[in-house]
């Protein structure tokens, strides 16, 4: 059954809500960044309008007949920005999550697959240097950066890898003839120390060297104020610090005036603090000042995180040949091969508390690689451009993941256990007194209608004011909770005792006590349950592991023709063929307590041998689309494409091993505006129309049976309509206001599912879900006669989207700013000197010192520990920096 929910009054006021900021947007102007795409060659910039190559050859950007959005060098400077979480708000329809850095995920248009299991592949296809980058790589450190373009839609005829929802493209400066570089330092709150340099020079004659490095350092802002022995003599972080360095060099041979070839070398080391769990139960860290038990607050400066040896942390290199060339003025083709390695891991807390018995951690492990592979043709003719080629790429995966409890917790689940047993026991004797006296049978053999006429009998009341009120589920926890046999914790004597007790074995807490794990193993024998063991086994570890492998290997080939019918109208086709095969592995392991106390078994999830299973799946897909050019200041562009990601498996769900997830498959129609109004007013306008059948969405999920929530992938359709709007204004030379913003409505379909605290979510429609964004930019570039001065402010407001969640606990509605929308303010003042050698700069994020809650609610131990929790962001922050450029 589905259930269908009408949220017009909520659609109503998005709307009005959209008017108001697309009406402050517009007012504003335009992004500078969203339309500028810097090129190094001289030749490519088009009458001041900056080019890209989005479609594989050098063109005007407001006559592409795409949608492309790029983030110039400049840019990236000027915002301090050295990740794509950085750029996201200066394009309108993209995000990248702010999560872990190994665990990060590309959105575009609202649409994300952002999942731990490496059985399945992204959404969006994130490209550096020409070549595909994997979900656990795609979050690297870029330095020394030409531009970063990203395409909305699907685009599988002209990068190399089918992409369902958009490509995400980084480009590097490449080295080059003219002896250049630089060094610069940037310092600021929480110590941060971000040190980049870059040097280029020809080593000999045609063969250029080009080398960069950057190092980013910045201490946390969460006080960790937990101290487990298990940690004594390791690192404890604070919450939120981190520590990434990256490298790259790059050797260019310019064979001859049609022919270079690159080899570049890229290395990426993270050792950082593990993704912090801010707790927010009864059991997290205490504020003395709020009277409080437990945690309330979010953005207190404390918290306790007591996992073992946390940490987060990737080692990547990656060796990239590129060779082009150039068979006459028409034809050119490209050759790159690429291989990739890394290993992360990802250490974290799952309870965001310091207490031993609710002490939970998970650590996704990946060893990887991936050989990448693509032949590309171009053809530029008067009338006709062609791009085409062929794509193989393999990649093998693994992964573990690690779920670690003390014995103290294993204690705590099996109390839960007991007490449920314990409450049988108590519901029998009151059914048995329900019978004796005789309720039952004046109430024709319903149990519900005796316990109502019984719990009036004790009240004195009259019998019809409990029927239909009180069951008999109700009086037997009443019973239960009277008896005072309910537990917390097995190695309580006092609770231990009475338990015994209630099953016929005399002993006293004092018993209990001095005779250590006696009666605990007695009562092990006595219900053949091994789990039963007494407290000298406390402070040790319990492991429950999956073990992944998979092998996967992709084929494509694709071509895309446009054509030129007039100097005003053009038009472009293109198709792909893809094919994925994949070969998964599954195993959970059997706890390694087992060597401690024999005959135990998994608690969390049952152990299972290692077993496999491979799929195949191919999709051929394509656009097709035309563009009109009005005048040489305005076009219209129209397009209507397919996109396709592979079919896949969940690595925590070995039900999905006869059961893969299908493909994503995507339709999507759109129509846009591209002009220049008054000489001075760029912008562009984009409307599209998307179908998603099949999105794969990974939610936290504890079905019956399972003690413990896990990521899981479900699947939903959406249809998705929305509006991106790119304006840029130059009001005088030297100075541009811009804004970007974007409004999105979809309509969802979802299957049920089980929610984090085991709750059963069914199937439904939810209708009208709406989101607007829009960031503000101000850039003025001053000349004060001793160099040049330039002041870049942004203003970004992100709409809040938890409210559309479905399956959300009821809890989250407590939680401080869980659903305010988001406001940043950010702003950097520089200073360059005449001949441009130095510049010094101060800088400041967060302005405002907005807090906010980040990602999702942790729930994997809401509903079995009680323990929910928490990731908040970095408060304001200021600095400076300064460059020296040679």
């Amino acid at each position: 059954m589905s259930l269908t929910i009408n949220s017009g009054k909520s659609g109503a006021r998005f709307r009005k809500k959209l008017i108001a900021q697309t009406v402050a947007a517009s007012l504003a102007a335009a992004s500078f960044t969203s339309l500028a795409a810097e090129q190094s060659e001289p030749e490519e910039d088009i009458d001041d309008v900056i080019v890209v190559t989005a479609q594989k050859r050098v063109q005007n950007v407001m006559k592409v007949p795409v949608t492309v959005d790029s983030v110039s060098s400049d840019t990236i400077e000027e915002s301090g920005s050295i990740l794509l979480q950085d750029i996201d708000k200066f394009i309108p329809g993209f995000d990248f999550s702010e999560g872990t850095m190994t665990q990060a995920g590309v959105t575009i248009r609202g649409v994300s697959s952002p999942n731990i299991s490496v059985g399945l592949d992204p959404s969006s296809a994130t490209f550096f240097d020409d070549v595909y980058m994997p979900r656990a790589a795609q979050n690297v450190l870029f330095s020394d950066m030409q531009r970063i373009e990203v395409l909305k839609g699907p685009q599988g005829t002209l990068f190399g890898k089918n992409a369902a929802m958009g490509v995400v493209n980084m480009i590097p400066n490449a080295p080059q003839e003219d002896f250049e570089g630089f060094i610069k330092g940037t310092f600021g709150t929480d110590n941060l120390v971000r040190i980049e340099g870059m040097i280029n020079f020809e080593l000999m004659e045609d063969v250029y060297f080009r080398a960069n490095f950057l190092t980013n350092e910045q201490d946390g802002f969460v006080e960790n104020v937990a101290r487990p022995e298990w940690n004594e003599g390791t690192k404890i972080w604070e919450l939120g610090a981190e520590n990434h360095d990256a490298a790259r060099a790059a050797i260019k041979w310019q064979v001859s005036d049609s022919t270079d070839v690159t080899f570049s070398f890229d290395w990426d080391d993270l050792e950082q603090a593990p993704p912090m769990a801010i707790g927010l139960s009864p059991y997290a860290w205490e504020n003395p000042n709020d009277g409080v038990p437990g945690n309330i607050d979010p953005f207190a400066d404390k918290a306790e995180n007591d996992v073992r040896n946390g940490v987060e942390g990737r080692d990547m290199t990656a060796y990239t040949l590129k060779i082009n060339h150039e068979f006459d003025e028409n034809w050119s083709m490209k050759l790159v091969t690429s291989y990739r390695e890394w290993e992360t891991v990802n250490r974290q807390d799952e309870d965001g508390t310091a207490q031993i018995t609710r002490y939970l951690d998970t650590s996704n492990n990946e060893k990887s690689d991936i050989f990448y592979n693509e032949l590309q043709f171009n053809y530029v003719g008067e009338k006709l451009s062609y791009v085409g080629g062929v794509t193989y790429s393999k990649e093998d995966v693994y992964q573990e993941t690690e779920i670690n409890v003390t014995t103290d917790t294993v204690a705590r689940l099996v109390t839960g256990d007991l007490n449920g047993q314990v409450k049988q026991v108590v519901g029998g004797e009151v059914l048995n007194g329900l019978q004796q006296a005789g309720l039952i049978d004046m109430a024709m053999g319903d149990v519900d209608t005796a316990a109502a006429i019984y719990a009036c009998s004790l009240q004195g009341l009259d019998p019809s004011n409990c029927i239909g009120q009180v069951t008999f589920n109700d009086v037997v926890d009443q019973a239960y909770a009277d008896s005072g046999l309910e537990m917390d914790h097995l190695w309580n004597a006092d609770e231990w005792a009475n338990v015994l007790s209630a099953f016929g074995i005399d002993a006293s807490p004092e018993f209990v006590m001095g005779t250590g794990d006696l009666t605990y193993d007695l009562a092990s024998q006595m219900f053949g349950e091994p789990l039963i063991f007494g407290p000298s086994f406390a402070g040790m570890f319990w492991s429950e592991n999956f073990i992944n492998t998979g092998d996967f290997t992709s084929y494509g080939i694709y071509s895309d023709f446009d054509y030129q019918f007039t100097d005003k109208w053009n038009a472009f086709f293109g198709l792909r063929y893809t094919r994925d095969d994949k070969e998964f592995t599954w195993e959970i392991t059997e706890t390694e307590f087992a060597e401690e106390r024999p005959g135990v078994r998994n608690i969390l999830f049952p152990s299972v041998p290692m077993f496999g299973a491979d799929e195949s799946w191919n999709e051929l897909t394509g656009r097709i689309g035309t563009g009109y050019q009005i005048t040489d200041d305005h076009m219209v562009f129209a397009s209507y494409a397919t996109g396709y990601k592979a079919g896949g498996y969940d690595s925590l769900n070995i039900s999905s091993a006869t059961m893969p997830f299908e493909p994503e498959e995507v339709k999507n129609l759109e129509i846009g505006y591209k002009g220049v109004l008054a000489d001075s007013l760029r912008t562009t306008l984009a409307f599209y129309h998307t179908i998603l059948d099949g999105r794969q969405r990974s939610i936290e999920s504890k079905p019956p049976g399972q003690n413990q929530a896990l990521p899981t992938v479900v699947n939903e359709d959406l249809e998705l309509n929305g509006i991106e709007v790119t304006l840029e204004w130059e009001i005088i030379d030297g100075m541009i206001l811009g804004a970007v913003t974007d409004y999105r409505e979809t309509d969802q379909e979802s299957e049920a599912f089980y929610n984090a605290v085991g709750e059963l979510i069914p199937a439904m429609t939810i209708s009208g879900e709406s989101s607007v964004n829009y960031t503000i930019t101000y850039d003025w570039m001053m000349d004060i006669g001793l160099g040049d001065t330039r002041l870049h402010i942004d203003y970004v407001f992100a709409e809040n989207t938890r409210v559309f969640e479905v399956g959300q606990p009821a809890f989250v509605e407590n939680i401080p700013n869980y659903y305010d929308d988001r406001q940043d303010l950010n702003a950097r003042l520089s200073w360059a000197s005449e001949n441009e050698n130095w510049e010094l700069a101060i800088w400041g994020k967060n302005l405002l010192d907005n807090r906010y809650v980040e990602g999702s609610l942790g729930g994997r131990t809401a509903d079995v520990l009680g323990t929910p929790y928490v990731t908040i962001n970095r408060g304001l922050e200021a600095g400076v920096e300064v460059k020296y450029g040679f």
